[in-house]
């Protein structure tokens, strides 16, 4: 049968799927209140393909409903716009949302393929293992044998940006790469433009390119993966065959560098190194053990890619808020000067007396969440939510950004106040699941605010007739993570004093 028949019949089955989901039923209980739908094609018209946070936010608030629904040709996408409504589904009934949607860009093996990290595996047998040896390498005990490694490379990225004030943010992505490729890999960059941060950075942002449902049609239309590449409209699979090959190499040049450093017996201390001579330890070479070290391979590079982009993002959402509140900045860094004095640089052991630096580290995350939007859960059978129907296949996404600026638990939630985590009734910004990273990911920022604190005044940028030129907060929208557009800054030392600390910091360690 030649494609000329089998495209306008498997078109026509599209269409009549389309039709009878949409035929009313007896019994049958209505989806969550969504926008318009047009007839055969739902809400494919109005499906966002950027900022996709802020348009359900937006519905949810034009139709008065925390829970709102699109449905595109058969496929319903579930929006949780409050904590309420979250915790409700994908925590107290974590049972039947606990597994992740499988959007064919990521997940099929014949397209980009992310389909094992362990963020985007369905809930069963694998995402288990895989969770489990998450823990083992990152729990917050675990966590403390990096803090050496974060403060080395929070150091040396601050005393690079004391030399190029200009490049901060790049430095500080920098920073973060270098820190989770030692921590996960046991690999020491060395460069500005080290060819493996490079690769990593590449493939990262296609990933959150390709996670992103509205970007590509295959993510809701899974049947059209199926038309040769000749047919009109297909170049999207160009894009493919070149993520792919990006993909490949994030994943395995690391790995392979590592179990390299291993054999030749010159690997320092990481996670990989150590899940590694666990798994010699308990088995055998063979198939098991390639399973495992597969398994292993997929959760380094999880660990790597999950926090990579997070911790960076975070840290110029910070920079960015002090720019455009200094009060709050000379506050905290009063805090510092009284806690910790300027004699010394700040220590983890420090976090716990520097109370209103917690609070401003709380608002960032709060105020400018650069994960706006959770990775989508899945909805594994049939479930009803307060009168509506769920069905099972159903794509159900917490929206943080929502949330975080949910009036009822922030009062004028677009204000970047700390002060108002000095409440402790104050909830902090969502999180729906644990994140087996999160003892890392909060120490890195720690130790980025409390030292760009001590050793540097933030201020705005001076325009040539010197009057502060006020950066917009504009967050880099269309991927799963978000980051403030290109801003300027002033970041000056304080004093030759305190580039004296960087510097003997960084010869000590």
């Amino acid at each position: 049968m030649t494609w000329d028949i089998v495209l306008p019949l498997l078109l026509t089955s599209v269409l009549a799927y389309a039709i009878y989901i949409q035929l009313p039923r007896a019994g049958k209980l209505p989806l969550p209140p969504g926008p318009k739908a047009d007839p055969l094609i739902g809400h494919l018209r109005v499906l966002p393909r950027s900022d996709e946070h802020l348009v359900y936010t937006r519905w949810g608030k034009e139709l008065n409903s925390d829970v709102v629904s699109i449905s595109v040709l058969g496929q319903t996408i579930v929006v949780l716009n409050s904590a309420k409504a979250a915790n409700e589904l994908l925590e107290q009934r974590s049972s039947i949302y606990s597994s992740r949607i499988q959007l064919p860009m990521i997940s099929d093996p014949n397209l980009v393929d992310w389909s094992k990290i362990t963020g985007l595996l369905p809930y069963g047998e694998r995402w288990r293992a895989q969770r489990r040896m998450t823990h083992l390498s990152l729990h917050k005990g675990a966590s403390r044998e990096f803090w050496p490694l974060v403060l080395k490379q929070a150091r040396l990225a601050l005393r690079r940006i004391a030399d190029n004030p200009d490049r901060f943010i790049r430095e500080i992505r920098r920073m973060s790469g270098s820190t989770l490729l030692s921590a996960v890999y046991g690999y020491e960059v060395t460069s500005a433009h080290d060819p493996l941060v490079e690769v990593v950075e590449t493939a990262l942002d296609h990933l959150c390119e390709a996670a992103i449902p509205g970007n590509f049609l295959v993510n809701v239309m899974p049947w059209i993966r199926y038309i040769p590449d000749w047919v009109p409209g297909s170049g999207w699979k160009k894009t493919v065959d070149k993520w792919r090959k990006e993909r490949e190499e994030m994943v395995d040049i690391p790995f392979n560098y590592t179990k390299q450093q291993i054999a030749q017996g010159i690997a320092p201390h990481s996670v990989l190194k150590g899940l590694l001579a666990k798994l010699e330890s308990e088995l055998e070479v063979g198939d098991e053990y390639a399973e495992q070290e597969d398994r292993i391979k997929w959760v380094t590079a999880t660990l790597f890619g999950a926090g990579s982009d997070t911790s960076a993002a975070t840290t110029s959402v910070f920079i960015l808020a002090m720019v455009l509140n200094q009060s709050i900045f000379s506050k905290a860094q009063a805090e510092v000067d009284a806690v910790i004095g300027r004699e010394r640089l700040p220590e983890m052991s420090d976090r716990g007396s520097l109370a209103y630096v917690e609070c401003v580290m709380k608002e960032v995350l709060r105020w400018q969440p650069v994960v706006p939007l959770a990775i989508p859960h899945a909805a594994v059978e049939d479930d009803e939510y307060r009168g509506w129907a769920i069905p099972k296949g159903s794509t159900i996404i917490g929206n943080i950004w929502a949330i975080s600026y949910d009036e009822t638990m922030y009062h004028e939630p677009e204000q970047f106040n700390p002060d108002r985590f000095l409440d402790p009734k104050t909830q902090a910004s969502p999180a729906f699941g644990s994140c087996p990273g999160v003892h890392l990911a909060e120490s890195t920022l720690f130790v980025m605010i409390s030292t760009l604190l001590a050793l540097f005044d933030i201020r705005p940028a001076k325009d040539k007739d010197g009057s502060d030129i006020i950066p917009e907060v504009n967050m880099k929208a269309n991927a799963l993570v978000s980051y403030p557009a290109d801003f300027r800054c002033s970041i000056i030392p304080r004093s030759e004093k305190a580039i004296g600390l960087l510097n003997a910091s960084i010869l000590e360690a």
